[in-house]
């Protein structure tokens, strides 16, 4: 288990780094930040292509075995911000994407504690132990509502951010399939947990 732990401590510190997008955002206005952040995702996507036809490779440690010959989360990830950034209001599209940062490393981290029967994507569960959702939720809540009152921004309700927080865990508990193809939770976290604040909020 010190093994697993590692190494999903590793793979979440270096996620971690996704928080530059929404911190970066908040001193840039859209247009600015689609603009630097489009040619990320471009970069991104071709780094991808190249490692999944083998012209170039990542060390292990940095993806879960599943990832190696599937498009990595890291490119979901600055897709997602992308895509949540161009539609979104700028307090639900900073508030989103730090759930998906800071909550996703919690339920990653408190998952490895668990161990292997809290992957619901590998193993085909109904959906991750409670326990670790609740830990999602709570830090999806806590982290997101201190990004929405950022001085500058406009407040959410907080019951906006709750049903956020909700989404989010449900995105990283659940494993959501279109057409019997598993949708990845880097994905849907900041999708799911945007459209639902946008909806409650009426921002």
């Amino acid at each position: 288990m010190a093994a697993i732990l590692s190494k999903e401590v590793l793979r979440k510190s270096i996620h971690l780094s996704g928080m530059l997008i929404p911190v970066i955002y908040y001193f840039l206005d859209r247009f600015t930040a689609l603009f630097w952040l489009s040619l990320i995702v471009i970069v991104t996507l071709q780094f991808e292509w190249m490692r999944l036809r083998g012209y170039i490779t990542y060390p292990a440690a940095l993806l879960r075995p599943f990832e190696e010959q599937k498009v990595a989360g890291y490119a979901y990830s600055i897709t997602a911000a992308f895509i949540v950034i161009a539609f979104f209001p700028k307090t639900i599209a900073i508030t989103a994407l730090t759930m998906a940062v800071l909550g996703d490393i919690s339920s990653g981290i408190a998952g490895a504690v668990w161990g292997n029967n809290a992957d619901v994507r590998q193993k085909r569960l109904p959906v991750k132990p409670i326990p670790i959702m609740l830990i999602m939720l709570l830090v999806s809540f806590s982290s997101g509502y201190l990004a929405g009152q950022a001085p500058g921004l406009s407040p959410l309700p907080a019951y906006s951010v709750v049903l956020g927080a909700l989404g989010a865990a449900l995105a990283d508990g659940v494993p959501w399939q279109i057409r019997g193809h598993m949708l990845d939770d880097n994905l849907t976290i900041p999708l799911i947990s945007a459209v639902l604040m946008l909806v409650s909020s009426g921002i």
